[in-house]
């Protein structure tokens, strides 16, 4: 697996945090941008709202005070009472009280002014059965054919006429007049068909004595465009003005969209009618908004009940708002962004290599350094450019580096005053003062006719003989797993067994013994100084330990074999080793040796039983 540098990860990690938040700003604006038009959608909507009610009030506020005024017409109520009522003698009476908004008992519009015409006007008997007006002699198949479709439709006024208010409005659509030009463009169709959505008044006819309902009047006017080109004119979150064609409203009522022909298409209006139809049915029957694909484009559709306390067919105001110029503008602005992002990706990108650059430099030196101290190398040094944590961290290498040379060099020293391992052992911590009994073989070796050899040479020269003589003994005993106790003057003490057991210690000591002869006789044919050396070795149990005080202490072992050997030593004539009884003993057929008989050493009350070591069988592995 390829491993990342430190630099490339900064850099990774710089070019990270660039490209997140330039995606995090083209998110955030995107979202603001949706939640702008949003606000702007739904603002719009309430005052398309407020504007359709107070139309509606103006536009019908006049005409309901008639209607209520000629409700209690006292002709009216007498003519509405009879017996047999007299249909012509209604309208006649009603023509002349609404002449302003009537256009004739036919269903005609007179064209011409600004005032408000009725498309239609009845009356209905009090079980809510239309009175038919008097025929059109103008064109009276025309006026049959409408008067048969608009009787059939004001059926659902019977639920009006029951319910407790006096007058009430409402929507019903009805088939086209084809005698009301005028009204073909004013009044909302179904897109695409013959319907018209007429804005219904009903005022019942209430006999003041008895309180009886004797009938309503019913007046039917069509609906004038919703939004005219002052209502709405919306911007978009730069605040430059949008086109005023592209807000489309209509009314739904009874599954249909009714809409200005020119703005809404009728396989929109259906999908519209469906869409709000499927919310309504799903409980959402005051009010919602949803998106939705129209016409190849997003829109963005709002809805809301307009004759909630009406026993007319619910009506809901719906508001089309197309999405285009909001993903136009999001649009713009991601390519901002992402042009953006991309500048300072780029500028980001030179920053992170000159900055990587200041920053990786000395960890570098660092890793480099490290390397140099798993080597050994403890002189390294890095060089310490800032002062801050990683200068500070520069610093605390160096002086770590300068600690570990200043123990190394301790350490050389120690292994110079004391056997390797013994010096191990005490830099661990492992060695204190106090001592345990051990099994160990001790050697001692000691130069022969030193005194003599010495007495005419320059110190110097005695340094340099005996630096040379115990270098090349101190290495053999190193090679036979022997520990290096110290140095007395020409003598030489080394203990096997401690404080390190190596499972064959008496045999080790044995040939080391030998050993030592050889490399003596083999120095002495290239050195100019010609020495014999002693040697004797002795087994058995020792105390074992650091001996001396807490400030200065030295490993060494004690004991009655410990005399023993040096005695021996102290007997052996040149080239010859001398083993104690235990020794030979515990060797028994792996070295020849000779019986020197009893010795009497100083130091030991009876005789001392010797041999004389000549050779150990070579070891196997």
């Amino acid at each position: 697996m390829t491993r990342l540098t430190f630099r490339t990860k900064l850099l990774l990690a710089m070019m990270f945090i660039v490209g997140g938040v330039s995606v995090a700003t083209l998110l955030v604006t995107q979202q603001r941008v949706e939640e702008n038009y949003e606000r702007m959608f739904r603002k719009q909507f309430e005052r398309q709202i407020g504007y359709f009610t107070a139309l509606q009030d103006a536009r019908l506020g006049t005409v309901q005070d008639q209607c209520l005024k000629l409700s209690q017409s006292v002709r009216l109520i007498a003519a509405m009472g009879e017996r047999e009522v007299d249909a012509a003698d209604l309208y006649q009476i009603a023509e002349g009280e609404l002449r302003e908004v009537m256009g004739g008992l036919g269903g005609e519009a007179r064209p011409g002014g600004r005032r408000m015409r009725a498309a239609f006007f009845r009356f209905l008997d009090a079980d809510g059965k239309p009175l038919s007006p008097p025929a059109n002699p103008g064109n009276r198949a025309s006026s049959l054919a409408f008067n048969r479709q608009l009787e059939s439709r004001l059926g659902v006024v019977h639920k009006v006429l029951a319910s407790g208010e006096p007058q009430q409005v409402g929507y019903l659509a009805t088939i086209q007049d084809t005698n009301a030009a005028s009204l073909e463009r004013a009044a909302l169709r179904r897109t695409g068909g013959a319907s018209m959505l007429q804005e219904v008044i009903v005022t019942k006819v209430m006999d003041s004595e008895t309180g009886r309902m004797l009938g309503a009047l019913v007046l039917g006017f069509p609906l004038p465009d919703l939004v005219p080109q002052s209502a709405y004119s919306q911007t978009n979150s730069s605040g430059d003005k949008l086109g005023d064609d592209l807000i489309h409203t209509g009314i739904l009522l009874e599954g249909r969209l009714y809409a200005n022909t020119n703005l809404v298409s009728e396989v929109t209006g259906g999908e519209v009618a469906r869409l709000a139809g499927e919310r309504i049915a799903g409980g959402q029957t005051r009010q919602a908004d949803f998106t939705c694909k129209l016409d190849g484009g997003e829109h963005r559709v709002f809805y809301e009940l307009i004759n909630a306390h009406s026993a007319f067919p619910a009506a809901y105001q719906v508001c089309l708002y197309p999405m285009a110029e909001a993903r136009r503008e999001q649009a713009d602005l991601r390519w901002k962004i992402l042009g953006s992002g991309a500048a300072a990706l780029i500028i980001g990108l030179a920053l992170s290599l000159f900055i990587s650059h200041g920053l990786s430099a000395p960890i570098r030196e660092l890793v480099t350094g490290t390397g140099e101290i798993q080597r050994g190398n403890f002189q390294v040094r890095v060089r310490v450019r800032s002062r801050d944590e990683i200068g500070q961290l520069a610093e605390s290498f160096n002086d770590m580096a300068a600690g570990l040379a200043q123990k190394e060099k301790y350490r050389t020293v120690l292994n110079m005053v004391a056997d390797e391992k013994i010096a191990q052992q005490l830099l661990k911590g492992e060695l204190t003062l106090g001592g345990e009994l051990r099994e160990t073989t001790v050697l001692f070796c000691d130069i022969r006719g030193f005194t003599t050899l010495t007495q005419n040479m320059p110190p110097g020269e005695v340094i340099e003989m005996l630096n040379e003589h115990m270098t090349a003994l101190t290495r053999v005993v190193k090679e036979h797993h022997g520990v290096l106790d110290k140095f007395v003057g020409d003598l030489l003490m080394a203990i096997f067994g401690a404080p390190l057991a190596h499972g064959d210690d008496a045999f080790n000591a044995a040939r080391c013994a030998l050993e030592l002869q050889r490399v003596r006789g083999e120095l002495n044919r290239s050195s100019r100084h010609q020495i014999q050396v002693g040697i004797g070795l002795a087994t058995g149990t020792v105390v074992a330990g650091c001996m001396g005080s807490a400030e200065r202490m030295n490993y060494t072992v004690l004991g009655e074999r410990v005399n023993l050997a040096s005695r021996l030593c102290s007997q052996a004539k040149a080239d010859e080793v001398l083993v104690d009884e235990a020794t030979r003993e515990k060797l028994a057929a792996r070295i020849a040796s000779e019986p020197t008989g009893e010795i009497q050493l100083k130091g030991f009350a009876a005789p001392v039983r010797a041999y004389r070591l000549c050779a150990v069988e070579k070891r196997t592995t």
